[in-house]
Formats: structure tokens, C-alpha cells, sequence
């Protein structure tokens, strides 16, 4: 009943070195698979495609995706899906560099609304600018300074150059070299609006009332 068994034997020892080797390679392959760790996870980020100045703003052709290490991304780093187009740059960057937040040159008045500027006024009243903090809100009213011949006539009346717009910020002059007197603030307007403060302040008297 086990006449063929002697043959079967037979077989297996011819092959038992080939089938040593191919079960010492497998042996061998699960033993570096369990050694070797599994391969550290990545983040896409967003990369300069070539040498960038800060003299143009970004296109799609400056940024290239590329996936790093998790541990090798920097703080900020910039994803694709990002929207930097359009946005400055703080300083040049080398290609292959990772754009982070720091790296982009957001305009000062961004955060206020697409349509403003940023336009440093010099407000003749000092006192008044310094109940003013980032985020106060004024009015910037122009008056043209009384004639000299005429001292004793009623002052015109000022006339509101920019209503209800954000302060950015306020300068601390302290220690500045300035012929010039009053304050600076740095307020949030329209195109329209700067221009217009642009005139004025060459020749009239700027002012604030502080809504807020």
C-alpha cells in the first residue's frame, strides 16, 4: 500500500537543495521586512520651481508640490492648496526651497478688506494719537490753516477726508530723527481715500475723532 513512497522520497531529495535555498531566501526576505521600519509618512508641500526674487509677485509657474518627511517640514510650510498667486515675497528664494508664511509678504492693510491700502498719516495732535491702539477706529477730518491776514475770522470747517477706517498701527517714533511734527499712524483706506490724504497733508491740517 506504500509501494510509492520510496519514489516520492526519491523526488524530494533531488530537489532538497533548491528547496533549501528558496526557503532560506523567504526566511530571509520576512526577517528584513520585520527589521526594516516602514517608511516615514509625508506632507506635500509648496516648493520655489526656480531661483525667486521679492521684486514680482508669485505665479503658478514660481511653486512646485513636492512631499517631504513629516519631521523634515518646516513650521508654516505652505500646502497645494494654498493660495500664495499674487502674494509677495518677504526676500529671494533658492529653487527647491519650501514657501512658508514667513516667507510670504502679506500687504498691511489685507487682512482689513480686498479694495484697502495702507497710508501712513501724519495727524497734527499727538495727545489724540496716543489714545489710539491697532484696531481703533477713526475719522480723518483736513482743515486749511486760517489765513495769517485774518486771524480774527471764524476757522473753516474741517472736511472728512476718510470715515470709520481701521488703525494698523502706530508707529512709536520715539528716539526718530523727524522735522516733522504731530504723529504718524498707519490706517486701512480706499484708493481714493489715500490719494486724497496724499493732497491734503502737504497743505492742510489732518485730524482724528476716534469712534472707536
Amino acid at each position: 500500500m506504500i509501494t510509492g513512497t520510496p519514489r516520492a522520497f526519491v523526488h524530494l531529495a533531488r530537489y532538497r537543495r533548491p528547496l533549501g535555498a528558496v526557503c532560506a531566501a523567504l526566511a530571509l526576505g520576512g526577517a528584513v521586512l520585520i527589521i526594516r521600519p516602514p517608511p516615514a509618512p509625508t506632507v506635500e508641500v509648496l516648493v520655489a520651481a526656480r531661483d525667486l526674487t521679492a521684486e514680482s509677485p508669485l505665479t503658478a509657474a514660481d511653486l512646485t508640490a513636492r512631499a517631504l518627511p513629516s519631521r523634515a517640514v518646516p513650521d508654516g510650510a505652505l500646502r497645494p492648496d494654498s493660495a500664495p498667486v499674487g502674494s509677495g515675497l518677504a526676500g529671494p528664494m533658492r529653487r527647491g526651497e519650501v514657501l512658508t508664511t514667513a516667507r510670504v509678504a502679506d500687504p498691511p492693510a489685507s487682512g482689513y478688506g480686498a479694495d484697502l491700502v495702507a497710508a501712513p498719516v501724519r495727524v497734527a495732535d499727538p495727545g489724540a494719537v496716543a489714545l489710539l491702539h491697532p484696531g481703533s477706529r477713526v475719522d480723518i477730518l483736513s482743515a486749511a490753516p486760517a489765513p495769517a491776514a485774518d486771524l480774527g475770522a471764524a476757522a473753516p470747517a474741517a472736511a472728512t477726508v476718510a470715515a470709520n477706517r481701521p488703525v494698523i498701527a502706530v508707529p512709536d517714533e520715539q528716539g526718530a530723527i523727524s522735522g516733522e511734527a504731530g504723529a504718524l499712524i498707519l490706517v486701512a483706506v480706499s484708493d481714493d481715500e489715500a490719494r486724497a490724504l496724499a493732497g491734503r497733508a502737504a497743505a492742510e491740517r489732518l485730524s482724528i475723532t476716534i469712534r472707536g
